[in-house]
């Protein structure tokens, strides 16, 4: 089900950014741009992070799943980031707390159904160590699922 949604123009790999809003920036323009959400998504996601926080700690990494938005995507899907350099985000588990997150997948589904379906999925995806170290170094998420 989720390799209908990546799609290689949505995969970046190895940006400089500095903060979650910076990341945000360069991908929301990117989704504007190619028709997949409107201008309106990036702050509908600015929002939801922190009031709830997607980072994840797992075992020796972390990762994060911003989603939310959905009125604002035209088009479903899942980018998949990977950062030159980590950047800092609130935990989803304990939201006072932060993590350093280097990879995230970003999530804009329309539907709350197929938005859950993905989700969960994706969560046996990021829990996998090996296929997270495959991600980061480059290996595209459609050929690892």
């Amino acid at each position: 089900m989720l390799k209908e949604y990546l799609e290689s123009n949505l995969v970046f790999k190895n940006i400089e950014c500095k903060s979650f809003k910076d990341v945000l920036a360069i991908i929301s323009n990117k989704l504007v741009e190619l028709d997949f959400a409107s201008k309106e998504f990036e702050k509908a996601l600015l929002i939801r992070e922190k009031d709830y926080p997607t980072g994840l700690q797992l075992e020796g990494y972390a990762a994060a799943i911003p989603h939310g938005g959905a009125e604002f995507v035209k088009k479903d899907f899942i980018s998949v980031v990977t950062l030159k350099n980590p950047i800092v985000m609130n935990r989803m588990d304990n939201p006072e707390e932060t993590l350093t997150v280097d990879t995230l997948f970003i999530l804009g589904f329309g539907s709350s159904d197929l938005h859950l379906t993905a989700l969960r999925q994706l969560m046996g995806i990021i829990q996998n160590k090996e296929t997270m170290e495959q991600i980061k170094m480059g290996k595209e998420l459609q050929t690892l699922i």
